[in-house]
């Protein structure tokens, strides 16, 4: 079913992936995902017919790169995709400083790094096709996003929510945003279609309520204190979202490359009950990429120590265990209430 679904969405999507090994790795059930060219070949030789692969109708479910290159005439998408350790010509800048939060002092200058050496090669991951810089830029910018869209009145905070209608407003408008955001995450692109389904939730999860939730820990006053007074289930779940998770990152004063570190992870490791080996080997990679970003984040911007930075990638972690406890809380809230379908 997983090649299949890939088979579909690569006819469907108009896309031709290049090796460089000649169209000569070897494809099995076990290492089909590092090379999709190879990957699509093997699909050839098995009888998969091109002819009967419909396109995709709704244009939702289409990635934005795919989306792109249609309206500028395009009808076929050249993709590379590395099949050893080899990397892009034009490694991508490392993390520019930001803000550090509590974390501690800034530096005044960072070392330069020069894109030919060995440890930014070694970092470039195949199976997200990045390296971990971009990896964790990509999240950062979706925050980025979220934060200037309630800036300008564009979005309520979810906190904020009287009602159910307004919940349900509020989720139509960030379903869009979330599905292009997941479509177009690193490594999204090879997972099944059952399994981008179960990371789209997560990605509905964590613009919906995750975002709300550093957004309101960021406010001078103590979120802890400030509750709904009914107890209708609506006000008990937000009430509940505060006093848990809301309350750690008002203390944490994570900065924005903290949180979006703490996003990624939660997309990816909530929900272990829907989890596939794809997905867990994928979690796995995105959590590895962006400890190191991070940690090359804390290297160029604060004056913290290895065990410093250890610790504070730990706590960032930890927090995966409350925000489990509420997407859980989430997925029964929007059962009862008949908002499933609103994921």
């Amino acid at each position: 079913m997983a090649c299949a679904s890939f088979f579909r969405r690569t006819v469907s999507f108009g896309i031709r992936f290049l090796c460089k090994e000649g169209n000569r790795c070897p494809i099995s059930q076990e290492i089909r995902f590092f090379c999709r060219s190879c990957r699509y070949d093997k699909c050839i030789s098995v009888g998969m017919n091109r002819g009967q692969v419909q396109q995709k109708r709704d244009d939702n479910n289409v990635p934005k790169y795919v989306l792109d290159s249609r309206r500028l005439g395009i009808q076929e998408i050249v993709r590379g995709y590395t099949t050893s350790r080899t990397v892009p010509s034009e490694p991508a800048e490392p993390i520019s400083p930001g803000s550090t939060g509590s974390t501690g002092s800034t530096r005044s200058s960072s070392p330069e790094t020069s894109p030919a050496e060995p440890s930014k090669k070694s970092e470039f991951s195949i199976i997200l096709n990045t390296y971990p810089d971009d990896l964790l830029q990509y999240y950062v910018k979706q925050v980025e996003m979220s934060m200037i869209h309630k800036q300008l009145g564009l979005l309520k905070n979810t906190l904020l929510v009287k009602s159910v209608d307004e919940l349900v407003d509020i989720s139509e408008t960030l379903n869009d945003l979330s599905m292009e955001a997941c479509m177009n995450c690193p490594g999204v692109d090879i997972l099944r279609q059952r399994d981008v389904e179960v990371i789209l939730k997560s990605f509905h999860f964590a613009n919906v309520w995750m975002d709300s939730i550093w957004a309101y820990s960021r406010h001078n006053e103590s979120i802890v204190n400030k509750f709904f007074e009914n107890n209708g289930p609506l006000s008990m779940f937000i009430n509940q979202i505060k006093s848990t998770l809301g309350s750690s990152l008002s203390q944490l004063t994570f900065n924005i490359y903290e949180f979006s570190a703490l996003k990624a992870f939660c997309v990816w490791k909530l929900s272990y009950h829907d989890s596939t080996i794809s997905i867990n080997i994928m979690a796995e990679e995105q959590y590895i990429g962006i400890c190191s970003a991070l940690r090359k984040h804390y290297e160029a911007t604060t004056n913290m120590t290895d065990v410093d930075i250890a610790m504070r990638i730990a706590e960032i972690t930890l927090q995966i265990v409350p925000a489990t406890t509420i997407y859980q809380d989430m997925i029964r809230f929007y059962q009862q209430n008949g908002l499933i379908d609103n994921l």
